[in-house]
Parts: C-alpha cells; sequence; structure tokens
C-alpha cells in the first residue's frame, strides 16, 4: 500500500507558493458570497501559508467591492426596469427573511451578512433599489463587513488549530476540517430558524396589539 502523498506541509508550501492566487481567490470568494474563503483564510493563516492581514484586507475589499455592485446594480434597476419580475423575486426573498427592513434598514442590513446564507446579494441589491440612505447603507455594511470578516478568518484559525490538536494527518485533518464547517453550517441554520420563528411572534403580538 503506498503512502498517501499529501501532508499537511505540502499543502502549506503550496498554497504559500502560489499566494497570490489565494488572495485573489478570496476577493472573488467574498464577492461571490463565499464564507468559505474567507475561512480557508483563516485555516491558510494559521498553518502560515498566507498572511493573515493580507488575508483581512482581501476580504475587506471583496466584501466593500460586493456592497458598492449590488447597491448600484439595485439603484439602476429601480430607475430603469422597476417594473421587472427579478425584482419582486427580490423583494419577496428579503421580506420573507428580514420582515423589518424598510423600518429598520440598518440592523436588517447588518444582519444579513452573519445568519441568512445566501441573502447578502439580495440585501445589497434591495438596498439600492428601495433608495437606502447610503449613510445608513455604509455604515451598516462596514461594522458588518468588519466584524463578519475578523470571526470568518478566527473560526478558521480555530477549525485549523483544532484539527492540528487532534492530528496531524492530513486525511483526517481535512476530514476534520469538513466536519467542523458542517456543523457551523447547521449552527448558522438554527440561528437562522430561531431568528424566523423570533420574528413571527413579535408580529403577532403586534398584530394582536393593533387589533
Amino acid at each position: 500500500m503506498h503512502p498517501f502523498p499529501f501532508t499537511i506541509d505540502i499543502i502549506r508550501h503550496f498554497v504559500g507558493a502560489h499566494a497570490i492566487w489565494a488572495y485573489i481567490f478570496i476577493v472573488i470568494g467574498v464577492i461571490a458570497e463565499g464564507e468559505i474563503s474567507v475561512i480557508l483564510a483563516g485555516i491558510f493563516s494559521h498553518l502560515g501559508s498566507l498572511n493573515i492581514f493580507i488575508s483581512l484586507l482581501c476580504a475587506l475589499i471583496g466584501g466593500a467591492s460586493k456592497s458598492v455592485i449590488g447597491y448600484s446594480i439595485g439603484s439602476y434597476l429601480q430607475r430603469h426596469h422597476s417594473r421587472k419580475p427579478f425584482l419582486k423575486f427580490v423583494e419577496r426573498r428579503v421580506s420573507y427573511f428580514l420582515p423589518r427592513f424598510n423600518k429598520k434598514p440598518f440592523w436588517s442590513i447588518f444582519i444579513s451578512r452573519f445568519f441568512i446564507f445566501g441573502i447578502g446579494w439580495f440585501t445589497t441589491i434591495y438596498s439600492g433599489y428601495k433608495k437606502i440612505a447610503l449613510k445608513i447603507f455604509v455604515r451598516a455594511e462596514a461594522m458588518s463587513l468588519s466584524l463578519w470578516s475578523v470571526g470568518m478568518l478566527a473560526l478558521g484559525s480555530f477549525f485549523s488549530y483544532t484539527a492540528l490538536s487532534i492530528s496531524k494527518d492530513v486525511r483526517k485533518f481535512v476530514l476534520m476540517i469538513i466536519l467542523f464547517y458542517i456543523l457551523f453550517v447547521l449552527l448558522e441554520k438554527i440561528v437562522e430558524f430561531i431568528l424566523e420563528v423570533f420574528e413571527e411572534i413579535k408580529g403577532g403580538i403586534q398584530n394582536i396589539d393593533v387589533e
């Protein structure tokens, strides 16, 4: 039986030798709604392949680019294509996950990056479409992006540290990382479900008060 051809050191040196592409991947990954790219950046930063501060800068650049692109698209669509079915779809999706968006846009924009996977693009586009004040949008996005980027990098570093503490075998290391990520996604879904239930209960109480 042939030994497994890869080791953690080989992978670490390979990523380090192609760090520029890894940084580009982080930027593109964040633009494309990819928390996994920042978590991987945290993992390889802990392994010593990437610089943690450059990784953070790339995550911030990607997130800021996404915010600008999304808001600009929403603003353009509002001016020229306000009756397109796509915008109705975006409005329904945002309203479902963030029912208080119109009343509290800052909080809705801020929280959408953390617990609601896939809603980030819709939220930025919808913000532009609804002409949310730039001061509110920029402040919410900046605070959210900063906390999210640091949190995802720290999570990746934690995954790497914990997996290495358990085993330095590359196969077990990768399996542990995958397991940790699955548990993280499940936790996200649980938090998302709790938030939805909370909003429904809150909405029901408000309807009773109105009646």
